[in-house]
């Protein structure tokens, strides 16, 4: 929880689109509330200046649940709002403030969004400025935002599923410049795949083995069904997971290859194509032994080298290399080493990332 409390306060959170539309529909949840959660506003506008909370006042508009302008939402429960019309150009950001009444001890949230939210007593929801006093790099309640030009337009979506560096450690906060966004971008200056948008789907400090749902942490295989196959017109996925399994975990590469199999069954099984991210390189991490990099270069090697038809990927994207010292492949490069602990890249290893992927794969 935020340092203030969030009970009869509004907060405005930051979140960026990819494709453009005409139309939103928003995401809201309390899976991890154990209680009644009650929205008494909630509001969306485009964002006026990054990191700042301000709004283009003019595009305030209200967002409605059932006609409504207030909803409670049951305990360990998601609901959807109305559709509305707003004009989003592609990559947008959106202000979406939200005006609480009662809460639950345990917020459903998101740590570390890498983009500030800002917290304000009282409804705030149409204020052009909010007060920056009270700051919190976390997202609270809203879990996705839908967006359309119109319902019968073919749109897709793309999940980036990994850990935290999906979720972008080493980023600059309220810049946009997780590898997910590079891509994002990418994709909208590419007229063939302009209808794709980008769901990052990273959570920091998981692993992709495990099938018990842990709330606060939860596995790659857990949350699969939840946060990919659950999610909005999804045709593809890149599945960017394993390193902490195998640093931290002791994990041997077939237990993780084994995972991969099965993520990529059930996709497939949704109509999904599904591309893998090789492992990126750690030999500067304090935690690297030469088994755990015999570990990670089987799995690298399986990943670029398993067809489809032997249970693979559909094809993959060398992230390792991309981000490898020159010196030595076993390294993060020295030049994009966020913090110096060897295992993630800064912004600028980051935009490497998001431009070694092929946009070939998406047509």
């Amino acid at each position: 929880m935020p340092n203030v409390s969030l009970r009869n306060s509004s907060i405005r959170q930051i979140v960026r689109t990819s494709v453009e539309g005409e139309y939103l529909r928003f995401h809201f949840s309390n899976f991890l509330g154990n209680s009644n959660l009650e929205l008494r506003s909630v509001h969306v506008a485009k964002s006026a200046s990054q990191g700042t909370g301000k709004i283009i006042k003019d595009t305030d508009t209200v967002i409605t649940f059932d006609g409504k302008e207030s909803v409670t939402i049951p305990a360990q429960k998601e609901i959807t709002s109305d559709t509305i019309k707003f004009s989003a150009p592609a990559l947008t950001e959106l202000a979406v403030t939200i005006y609480y009444g009662n809460i639950p001890n345990t917020m459903t949230s998101h740590v570390a969004s890498r983009a500030n939210s800002f917290i304000e007593s009282g409804n705030a929801v149409s204020k052009e400025s909010i007060s920056t006093n009270n700051k919190t790099l976390h997202w609270y309640t809203l879990s996705a935002i839908d967006v359309f030009v119109n319902k019968n337009k073919d749109y897709k979506a793309v999940v980036c599923f990994g850990d935290s560096i999906t979720d972008g450690r080493g980023v600059t906060n309220d810049k946009n410049n997780r590898w997910t966004d590079i891509l994002a971008t990418r994709l909208q200056q590419n007229p063939a795949t302009k209808n794709i948008g980008v769901l990052n789907q990273g959570i920091g400090a998981t692993t992709v083995a495990g099938t018990y749902y842990n709330p606060t942490s939860p596995a790659g295989q857990a949350r699969f069904e939840k946060d990919v196959l659950k999610q909005t017109n999804v045709k593809y996925l890149i599945i960017l997971y394993g390193v902490n399994d195998i640093l931290y975990n002791n994990s041997n590469a077939q237990t993780i290859i084994n995972v991969y199999k099965d993520l990529i069954k059930k996709a497939h099984n949704n109509g999904i194509k599904v591309f893998g991210g090789t492992i990126l390189p750690f030999g500067k991490n304090s935690g690297f032994n030469s088994n755990k990099e015999s570990q990670r270069t089987t799995v690298n090697n399986w990943i670029m080298n398993t067809p489809a038809s032997q249970g693979g990927f559909d094809g993959y994207i060398d992230f390792a290399s991309a981000v490898a010292d020159k010196s030595n492949k076993q390294w993060l490069n020295t030049n994009w080493n966020f913090e110096n602990d060897g295992l993630h890249p800064n912004a600028v290893g980051y935009e490497a990332m998001g431009k070694a992927i092929d946009l070939n794969l998406f047509m």
